[in-house]
């Protein structure tokens, strides 16, 4: 059975066509891992949301992938005129919602009053972090609107109070922390002055075949096997709840797995299933 799902899998695969969007992606920072070690005397370190990353260019939303957001006319006639740089967020462990809500063509007033939009950052500005920080919350306090939110930054100056503003975050439920060093400015694209930091990893891989459960799963979905970017796969068995086992990602859709780094032959460790990557 499971060599039947596998085989099956695959030859779906293939059939699959390959159709490759240009798109003009959101001129917007990108983050970078950051590597545990302290290359700037002191960071603002902020929370690190599970929402949609969403650039304001003072007239429209967008997706980092440069696609348009069709978000209610309140909700973007309480933006101001400036462009910003943050999150749509519907709280911890939200993503499912924020993400069905944002991403629909046709806004949801109900839905749409449940997403805040978190700012962060004033992409327009030539100033230091700190600097916009300061403007940046000034223009969020004069607009006064309850969806829309400034990221508090706190400064740390040393591993120790990293580690523990990260350990308090995923307490909470929270995803990991996003770290700025001072005097930064606003780079667009990937950056090493926007640094991620995650108790476990998130990666992508495309779904090529099922593999038939067993025991308490029998009848259901055991494992997906998944390609990454880089042409190797292995398996993805936990993180599914019995809803998923039984509906499984489809063959070819793109998902978001965690892992704690890789093993020698360059294969995700401990992988787990975190969900289905929105087409942002």
């Amino acid at each position: 059975m499971q060599q039947i799902f596998l085989i099956l899998g695959i030859c779906l695969c293939l059939l699959l066509p390959c159709v490759v969007l240009a798109k003009d992606m959101a001129p917007i920072a990108l983050s970078k891992t950051f590597n545990g070690s302290m290359e700037s005397a002191a960071y603002w370190v902020s929370e690190k949301f599970d929402g949609i990353r969403c650039y304001w260019d003072g007239k429209a939303l967008y997706t980092r992938n440069g696609n348009l957001i069709h978000a209610p006319k309140w909700f973007v006639d309480g933006l101001p005129s400036e462009p910003l740089d943050g999150e749509l967020w519907a709280g911890r462990g939200g993503y499912q919602k924020v993400a069905k809500t944002v991403l629909d063509k046709t806004p949801n007033q109900e839905q749409w009053q449940q997403i805040t939009y978190q700012v962060f950052d004033l992409p327009s500005r030539s100033q230091t972090f700190e600097v916009r920080q300061q403007t940046l919350k000034a223009i969020i306090e004069r607009k006064n609107k309850p969806f829309l939110k400034w990221v508090k930054q706190t400064k740390v100056d040393n591993l120790g109070a990293i580690n523990a503003a990260l350990d308090n975050v995923v307490s909470l439920g929270g995803e990991g922390l996003i770290l700025r060093p001072l005097n930064s400015l606003y780079e667009i694209g990937r950056s090493d002055t926007m640094l991620k930091l995650k108790v476990r990893q998130d990666s992508e891989a495309r779904v090529i075949a099922y593999q038939a459960g067993r025991g308490k799963y029998e009848n259901m979905m055991g494992a997906v096997w998944v390609e990454l970017a880089n042409g190797k796969m292995f398996k993805i068995g936990s993180g599914f709840s019995d809803d998923e086992r039984q509906n499984p990602p489809p063959i070819g859709s793109e998902i978001t797995f965690s892992h704690e780094g890789y093993t020698e032959k360059g294969l995700p460790r401990f992988a787990t299933f975190e969900r289905i990557k929105a087409q942002e």
